[in-house]
């Protein structure tokens, strides 16, 4: 007689921050809802290290984590738990205030456009250095079109409303911008002064605050922090920017000596005032009459006289009273610093040795556990798919030495790709084109052939060839993942990726990311050349590809598939940038069969 197993259960740990990426050090509130019934299940997550951890649930299954803290947003996430027994997922919850009106995630990886709405983005900028404004709208819309979600292009839309003083529409823009991606110190400059122009000193405190801390070398954003702290009578915090401003600005912000002289004075530094209003005298010899009166009382009035009232950046002049004797003011403006367009990114994003990603130091990762997980779903896709059509567009642009673009390449095809059983090593992928479009009438210098089957690396063909460790857990697009890091070894054979140029055929030995899902899903992955191919005069290569969940018709299986897939070339003293996009999947079965086109190889990338 057989003994019946037991079903397998696994559990989740939920790790709890707040919205700068801190653990959150409350008691929180956290329900666990079986996503099909949606019924809460009736247990107490006990705390383990930095994270609430959930037991013995069912493996294989969906559940929404439901977040609630007091002063905060209630946050949900769904996650599963990989249907393996022991199988555990982890789960990452930012807590949002109540009263905040900007929704800040961790970094989230990079934003580079796709040529088109660069292109757009850059007529925008020379409109705006031209003064033409609403024509440079025009442009922005155009690339917000292509790219509403893009935290640049939201940036320079909201610039080009806050240049031309419209201030309410300006800020929908600007809050977008800084709301993915918190991590630009321009774009919380702009917010912020944005916010002081509306009077709304503490939101401006906000995000400029951020801003320093991102960049301590932001004079502009300690001079806008130092008149936000006046607005708010906290002149300790007022003088300490101001001095921050000046010493950063190395004699740029001459005008936040008033800023200083004002604080000094609210704070009884009379001394320290007249010090202050004296240095900006010397600067601006012409200054206004006021100044030097108010200069001239600093030298003779009592401490308790000493007060200045000095308008703010957004023209409107406001005077301080103090009970013991009526405050001098002083009629003058200090203008806001010059709010100045990013420079542009670098041609390419950094190497992956280079980049720094949000990850929570404390999350315990079982490095064995997620390769398991996603070998399991890389060997699903191939077992599983037989082919998959979509929809290509393709664009190629050459980035030129000082960054500027040329006019970028386009074509759309009806696509599709066959992936045939695992064979002498390798997988092969085959890659067809509609329109007789073979490789040599592809747009651009270099064809680039096969790159969403990347992701196969994780497959068992493949995974022994490279090195793995665990980063950490992060995110990617609001899904929590593992960041795993992976390098071609040196005693192994490079077969995932080769170059096939005239001079011969070179094998590509990459090291990579990969943000894996809990389910054992690439959810975004970037690639990099382990060292240059210096013999092919190939010196850069940067894959950065996103995937989305792609469901059979009238089946329970979902694929990862790619839908976004960027690439970067530094190749025979040239700059490129290869950008596909993927629509409209149409998923077959093992078993089935079509063909259209010419094939080409998979991992292969052909040169002129």
């Amino acid at each position: 007689m057989g003994t019946s197993r037991a079903p397998a259960t696994g559990s989740i740990l939920v790790y709890i921050r707040a919205e700068d990426g801190r653990p959150y050090s409350g008691i929180p509130q956290i329900n666990l809802i079986v996503e099909e019934s949606t019924q809460n299940l009736v247990q107490t997550p006990r705390m383990t290290g930095n994270a609430w951890a959930f037991s013995g649930l069912a493996t294989g299954m969906s559940y929404e984590v439901e977040v609630k803290a007091d002063g905060y947003q209630v946050a949900r996430q769904t996650v599963l738990i990989p249907d393996i027994d022991g199988g555990s997922a982890s789960v990452m919850i930012f807590l949002r205030p109540l009263d905040s009106r900007l929704n800040f995630h961790p970094p989230g990886g990079h934003f580079l456009l796709a040529p088109r709405a660069q292109k757009e983005v850059e007529k925008g900028l020379k409109d705006i250095n031209s003064g033409k404004i609403s024509s440079a709208q025009k442009h922005f819309q155009k690339a917000l079109a292509m790219a509403p979600g893009n935290p640049y292009v939201n940036y320079v839309m909201g610039m080009s409303y806050l240049l031309a003083k419209q201030l309410a529409n300006a800020r929908p823009y600007l809050e977008k911008s800084v709301s993915v991606d918190p991590s630009q110190a321009p774009s919380l400059l702009a917010l912020g002064t944005l916010r002081f122009d509306q009077g709304d000193y503490p939101g401006a405190i906000q995000v400029l605050s951020k801003a320093v801390q991102l960049d301590p070398s932001s004079w502009k954003s300690d001079w806008m922090l130092s008149a936000s702290y006046l607005k708010q009578r906290d002149y300790k915090q007022a003088r300490d920017h101001a001095l921050a401003a000046l010493k950063e600005s190395k004699g740029k912000a001459s005008e936040v000596e008033l800023l200083l002289a004002q604080a000094l004075a609210d704070l009884g530094d009379r001394d320290g005032a007249l010090k202050a209003v004296q240095s900006f005298l010397n600067a601006h010899p012409n200054g206004a009459p006021q100044i030097r009166a108010w200069a001239n009382e600093l030298q003779k009035a009592p401490p308790v006289a000493q007060k200045l009232t000095v308008m703010n950046v957004a023209e409107h002049s406001t005077t301080t009273t103090a009970p013991a004797e009526p405050v001098r003011t002083i009629a003058t403006v200090i203008p806001p610093p010059k709010t100045e367009l990013p420079p542009e990114k670098d041609w390419a994003p950094p190497d992956i040795d280079e980049a720094k990603h949000f990850v929570i130091p404390e999350a315990a990762c079982s490095l064995p556990k997620v390769l398991k997980a996603a070998r399991k779903s890389a060997v699903q896709f191939v077992d599983t798919l037989q082919k998959f059509t979509a929809t290509e567009e393709y664009q190629s642009v050459e980035v030129k030495r000082n960054k500027s673009l040329e006019r970028p390449e386009s074509q759309t095809y009806s696509y599709l790709a066959t992936i045939e059983s695992p064979r002498s090593g390798t997988i092969p992928v085959t890659e067809y084109r509609d329109q007789s479009a073979s490789e040599e009438q592809m747009p651009g210098r270099l064809n680039d052939i096969g790159a969403p089957a990347l992701a196969l690396v994780f497959h068992p063909v493949y995974q022994d060839d490279f090195k793995w460790s665990c980063e950490g857990l992060s995110e990617w697009d609001g899904k929590t993942a593992w960041i795993i890091r992976f390098e071609q070894r040196p005693d192994r054979p490079a077969t995932l990726a080769a170059l096939q140029a005239s001079s011969g055929t070179y094998l590509l030995p990459f090291k990579g990311l990969a943000w894996v899902g809990s389910s054992g899903h690439v959810i975004h992955a970037e690639f990099d050349l382990v060292k240059p191919i210096k013999q092919a005069d190939l010196y850069r290569e940067h894959f950065s590809l996103d995937y989305k969940p792609v469901t059979f018709k009238g089946h329970k299986v979902t694929l990862w598939l790619p839908e976004d897939v960027n690439i970067y070339y530094q190749y025979r003293g040239h700059y490129l940038h290869h950008y596909h996009h993927f629509s409209d999947f149409q998923l077959f079965w093992t078993g089935a069969s079509q063909k259209v086109g010419t094939p080409v190889e998979a991992g292969v990338k052909k040169s002129d």
